[in-house]
């Protein structure tokens, strides 16, 4: 595939602000988050970091409730004994909560299950992330890092604090420490966990910049789950449990620098993790056909890599300052609302949607980001740029 060529770059330009503005309602409110249901309350903020990043690692086509209810349940449990039962083999901990039965027509199945509560979760492909998350836990315990005089195992945060200060000063520092995640959970050999290779790669220099370049190479491909967690830590509630978390095992006189600089790395290095719902045709052969030349592109275009190119033609514009390709993410909630009902007719992207869904009253929630993704928000109609009509004329759908 060729360098994709932008026909009409003021077109783009205010699709990518409405994708901003749709995204920042997103994060503006708690109610808008997937929030873990701990099995208990007293997690150490650690402890829940870790728990989310294994709810992650089984949300593969199936509703996310699920994921985040049950598996949350269950593997909040799992982490919880194995953060603090440290002489424990991590293999025998995660059998524990892991178990093979029968199903009603005799099939061998297998699923996570509470040691405590009548919860079990099975995920879609819980075989391969059986042994993602094995190879998680096994090289954590392995992986031990010092951090202001104190040692630590078992923990996914002092993890990734060890790599931002390993690698700090580094101009892709976010991009290190995501590759980082992604060897530690991710990269099997064929489908099975490789904790001592990994750890190798992780503890030589060369073969971390070989992967590196690697990871790069690829980013845009098969990183959904990795793209989420990383996101996850820099903007919203767990951004919040995430700084928290590092003060837990950084010392008070490093852990405010440290977040310092977590917080400030560049949201643009975040690549949007790829989804059915942003890579759906009605979405966009629709909302494109007039910006980007279509010809070259297959019909099984990547969504991340597109928006990603795209992006680094305009990064440079002043209009596009607050936007970055991550954004995009809100298709999840926007699609399945909008493209696949086919309301064109009260679009913010369509011709008049606009005018038939936006009431701007002061302390009233935001009827557009509401039916557009579910997102509560309130109104803000001082410098709305859909009042100002950035968004309107330039779906197709709405224009036939």
């Amino acid at each position: 595939m060729g360098k994709i060529k932008i026909i009409n770059k003021e077109l783009l330009v205010r699709i990518f602000k409405t994708i901003s503005w749709l995204d920042t309602r997103r994060w503006s409110t708690k109610e808008n988050y997937n929030f873990v249901n701990f099995f208990r309350k007293d997690l150490t903020n650690c402890e829940k970091i870790l728990t989310h990043w294994i709810c992650y690692i089984t949300d593969r086509q199936m509703p996310f409730e699920i994921v985040w209810n049950k598996g949350g349940y269950v593997f909040s449990e799992l982490i919880y004994e194995y953060s603090r039962e440290q002489n424990g083999p991590p293999e025998e901990i995660l059998n524990e909560y892991y178990e093979k039965y029968s199903d009603n027509k005799g099939k061998e199945r297998f699923r996570f299950k509470s040691k405590t509560d009548n919860v079990i979760f099975a995920s879609r492909y819980i075989t391969d992330d059986y042994q993602n998350i094995l190879q998680t836990l096994e090289c954590l315990d392995k992986y031990e890092v010092t951090i202001g005089g104190n040692k630590y195992k078992r923990n996914i945060v002092a993890f990734i604090s060890y790599f931002i200060k390993r690698f700090r000063g580094k101009d892709d520092l976010l991009i290190r420490v995501a590759c980082a995640l992604h060897l530690l959970t991710y990269n099997l050999d064929g489908k099975k966990a490789t904790p001592y290779k990994i750890l190798e790669t992780l503890n030589d220099d060369k073969k971390f910049e070989e992967r590196l370049n690697e990871f790069k190479r690829t980013s845009t491909s098969g990183k959904k789950r990795l793209w989420c967690c990383v996101r996850d830590y820099k903007k919203g509630l767990y951004n919040k449990i995430f700084n928290d978390a590092i003060k837990e095992v950084v010392p008070d006189d490093h852990a405010n620098e440290l977040l310092n600089v977590w917080n400030n790395l560049p949201m643009n290095q975040i690549e949007l993790p790829g989804d059915v719902w942003n890579n759906s045709p009605l979405f966009r052969d629709n909302l494109f056909v007039d910006v980007l030349d279509l010809s070259n592109i297959p019909k099984t275009w990547n969504m991340p890599r597109i928006v990603r190119e795209i992006y680094n033609q305009l990064k440079n514009e002043k209009d596009v300052k607050d936007f970055y390709p991550e954004q995009f993410d809100i298709t999840f909630d926007f699609v399945p609302r909008m493209c696949n009902k086919k309301l064109c007719d009260v679009c913010l992207f369509g011709e008049n949607g606009v005018d038939f869904i936006c009431i701007p009253t002061k302390d009233k929630y935001c009827p557009v980001a509401l039916l557009s993704c579910g997102y509560i928000a309130r109104c803000k109609e001082k410098n709305c740029i859909i009042k100002e009509g950035i968004s309107r004329e330039i779906c197709r759908g709405g224009l036939k």
